[in-house]
This record gives C-alpha cells, structure tokens and sequence, in this order.
C-alpha cells in the first residue's frame, strides 16, 4: 500500500541529526509540516528555523511516547546511538533496539498507518575480503545477504540487527505497515560548516592508513530522498538498501587529494598489524587515562569489503542515487546545495 505524504502527519525522530534534518528539509520543500522529534538537550536551530512543531520523548517511557505519537499517520524513526564503542551495550540496547520497539508498538496504539525504520547495511553484513568473485556486481551484497557479523559483537550493529527482527516480527502481528531502509555509510556536511578546511587539516597528519577494501558510500541528500521513496511506496515488511557508488579507500583518498590540491602520505599497514594496533588499544588508552571511544574488533572491520546493490531500491522506489565523486566535490568545496547546511 502506497501513503499520501500530503493527506497525512509524518513524524521524524532525530530530526536534528544529519539525515534527519535533511528529511525535514525535504518534507518542507514539498510544503509538508512534519513534526520534529528532538532531545532536550539536542540544538534545534535549524529545526526552529524551518517553523517545525518540536516534541520531546524518551523512548524508553512510554507515557511519553504515547503523546510523540499522538495525532501521527506515518513515522520515519531516524534516532539511535550511532557509535562504534564496546563498553555500553546496555545503553545501546536501550536506544537502538528496546527504543525502536517502543516507539512502534505506541505507533501501533495510536492508529499509525506507515512506520519507516532507519537502519544500517552493517545490520545486512559484509563480504570478507578475498571472497569476491571477479566482476562488481557479483561483490555487491543484496537484503537478501545472511547477516555474517555477529562475532565481532559491536554493540551498534547488534542492537541495529535486533532492532530490524524484532520489528519484522512484530509488523507480521498487524499495523502499522513497516519499510526498513539500510543507508550505505552516509556523506555529509558537518554542521561545523567549513569541510574543506577539515579535510585538510587530517591530510596534514603525517600518516594517512592506505586499504586496499571497497566501501560503499551515499550521499545524505540521497539517503533522505530514498527515505521518503520508502516512506510513500515502499513495500510492507521489506528492507531496501540505499547505497552510493563502491570505491576502494585508496581511490577514496586520492579523489579527495585531487580536489584538495593536497598529497596524502598514504601508507598502507599489513593487517596483522591494524588487529594487534586495534587489541592493544584499548589497555593502552585505559592506562593513558583516555576517554574510550572504539572497539578492538572494529580493527577487523579491514578483513571486509563493504559494497552493496541498491537495485531493489531503484526498482521498487525509482531511488537514483548520485555520483560520489559528485558528492565530494560539493563536500570539498563547502557547496552542499539542497541540503540542511546550504538550503
């Protein structure tokens, strides 16, 4: 069943994260209104700035999700810890998995007809390295790629994963009819403002990693578009990736190179190296008095390419996602028109 954007009230949780501002921005620029769900603490500047009814929720208390979603006809959930951290899976779980849930299950109650749910490709998984057969297509995971990374227990794609079955379990009950999106790793403007400076500052660093992995990449104006694709036509109780273009990190860091005018010193680590560098972190930053911010397996996030289709995607939803090399530039030169940061 498809859902009129313009005869219903369309709720976004996180609107003030990056894909979620710029789902609001492109709602507004359809001459919708949708309500913005935002944590107290959270800066609401662009928010206010659009004109948008703001509400407040956590979504572990359901009294309070219960008024989030009163008056709602379709749901895009966008919020969830996104972090590659280990130690604080309870909290994890609490946002990303038990959160999702909650809110659903309120939706459910209060006669939401459409929820979108927001997830990862991680919650699809990844192709190890040297398994790939010879051409592009045949590297590039689908929805339908049994999810191969639970061993590395990273809390965020944990809790994403579970967030997903749970939620398809639940949809199979009754309404609200769900859609699951599965941005590739999203490119965005920061809301700092000058990028390119950014960028080249970390191309100063003595040291930039060189791997020879494939990584998918998609632009956040094109993830909020794809967003809404699902939200307006997606098909009940399917996932849809919303990818950009593969390119190795080599290729990656050369484009940006070019566009900056600057030489990297690209060097490239073996991987027993990046395992023993990404094991020992953790005890060293901890003795060091360091505020822990990875994962030791993050380290073995190298032994995967991460490349995916959007064929689904484009077939179901007419998503087209653009060139990254298109997406860059605009990056690297502080010019990411039709966006929250350069409306």
């Amino acid at each position: 069943m498809s859902v009129d954007l313009n005869r219903e009230k369309i709720l976004v949780t996180g609107a003030t994260g990056h894909l979620g501002s710029q789902i609001c921005y492109l709602l507004t620029q359809q001459g919708l209104r949708p309500i913005a769900h935002c944590r107290a603490s959270s800066d609401t500047a662009f928010i206010d700035r659009l004109g948008l009814e703001k509400r407040t929720a956590d979504f572990r208390i359901r009294p309070e999700l219960a008024g989030l979603v009163q008056g709602v006809g379709a749901i895009v959930h966008t919020a969830a810890w996104v972090s590659f951290r280990g130690d604080k899976l309870t909290q994890f779980t609490g946002i990303n998995t038990m959160g999702a849930l909650e809110l659903y299950r309120a939706a459910c109650q209060a006669g939401v007809k459409r929820f979108v749910h927001v997830s990862t490709v991680a919650a699809v998984g990844a192709r190890p390295l040297g398994t790939s057969e010879a051409s592009d297509i045949n590297r590039r995971l689908t929805e339908s790629w049994g999810f191969n990374l639970g061993h590395l227990k990273v809390p965020y794609i944990m809790t994403k994963r579970a967030a997903e079955e749970e939620l398809l379990k639940m949809a199979a009950e009754g309404d609200p009819e769900l859609v699951i999106v599965n941005p590739s790793i999203i490119i965005s403007p920061s809301f700092e403002g000058d990028d390119r400076a950014r960028a080249i500052r970390a191309f100063h660093l003595p040291i930039v990693p060189d791997h020879p992995n494939l990584v998918n990449l998609v632009d956040v104006r094109d993830a909020a578009r794809g967003t809404l694709c699902a939200l307006a036509k997606g098909r009940p109780g399917e996932r849809y990736i919303l990818g950009g273009d593969d390119i190795s990190v080599r290729e990656l860091m050369l484009t940006i190179s070019d566009l900056l005018g600057r030489a990297p010193h690209l060097v490239r680590f073996p991987r027993w190296m990046i395992r023993a560098a990404g094991k020992f972190r953790l005890p060293v930053g901890r003795l060091a008095g360091a505020k822990l911010r990875g994962y030791p397996d993050l380290a073995r996030f190298a032994d995967y390419d991460w490349t995916y289709s959007s064929r689904k995607a484009i077939d179901h939803l007419g998503y087209r996602p653009r060139s990254i090399f298109a997406t860059l530039r605009d990056l690297l030169n502080n010019n990411f028109t039709g966006s929250y940061a350069r409306p």
